[in-house]
């Protein structure tokens, strides 16, 4: 599975750059790309996926999500019609951990707060529509997880602690271009990211569900 995701990430890398290098190096070349920024708020429904404690495999996980935020930067080259084009993305939001420790009347549990911050970038395919825009796409690149004031009995770290770990999403959703300039947005996503701190790992996996609003240069 590692060895698969790392040639994803190596894919989406190689597209990025090909795309990067197709596009003319001069400054008013600027004017033959649709560019646009936008942020959003979103909602998560994290998948429990396995925990693993001191190298065993724990069941009876609970992952739970919360609200987070993000922002993203749109870059789609003329020469594609405005069918295809990168974006830059950035976005996080606080989730929590909690699983059990050990078997029978002496059995404790392990809690946690987890923030999760993913900077991707992602491939976009879309209709360019002047009104509806519906689009999908890959992406991929680092995720930070973040444990924060762990009560986990075993575990000296208990304040804070980050891992980092490539992920890897597929997002669909559609734009409504409401003026000239603006547009508003939803969109669904999945995500996944395998992270590793002292004595624990979590293969986290997520839904994402996403609204917000963009402006179109």
């Amino acid at each position: 599975m590692k060895r698969e995701l790392y040639v994803f990430i190596k894919f989406v890398m190689l597209l990025t750059w090909v795309v990067a290098t197709s596009l003319p190096c001069r400054l008013e070349a600027l004017d033959d790309i649709e560019f646009y920024l936008a942020g959003y708020g979103m909602g998560s429904q994290p998948l429990n996926k396995g925990v693993s404690f001191k190298g065993r495999v724990v069941s009876g996980e609970k992952v739970s999500g919360g609200p987070g935020l993000g922002f993203k930067v749109g870059l789609f080259p003329h020469f594609t019609s405005g069918y295809f084009g990168l974006e830059l993305e950035s976005f996080g939001n606080n989730n929590s951990i909690r699983f059990p420790i050990g078997n029978g009347p002496g059995a404790t549990k392990g809690d946690s707060s987890l923030i999760t911050h993913q900077s991707m970038i992602n491939l976009i395919a879309r209709y360019p529509g002047a009104i509806f825009r519906p689009y999908a796409g890959v992406g991929g690149g680092l995720s930070n997880g973040i444990l924060r004031n762990a009560d986990i009995p075993g575990r000296k770290d208990k304040s804070f602690e980050t891992g980092t770990a490539p992920g890897y999403q597929f997002l669909g959703g559609i734009q409504l271009v409401i003026t000239e300039r603006w547009f508003v947005f939803g969109e669904y996503k999945y995500f996944s990211a395998n992270y590793h701190w002292k004595e624990l790992s979590l293969n986290f996996r997520s839904e994402y569900f996403l609204g917000g609003i963009g402006f179109l240069f």
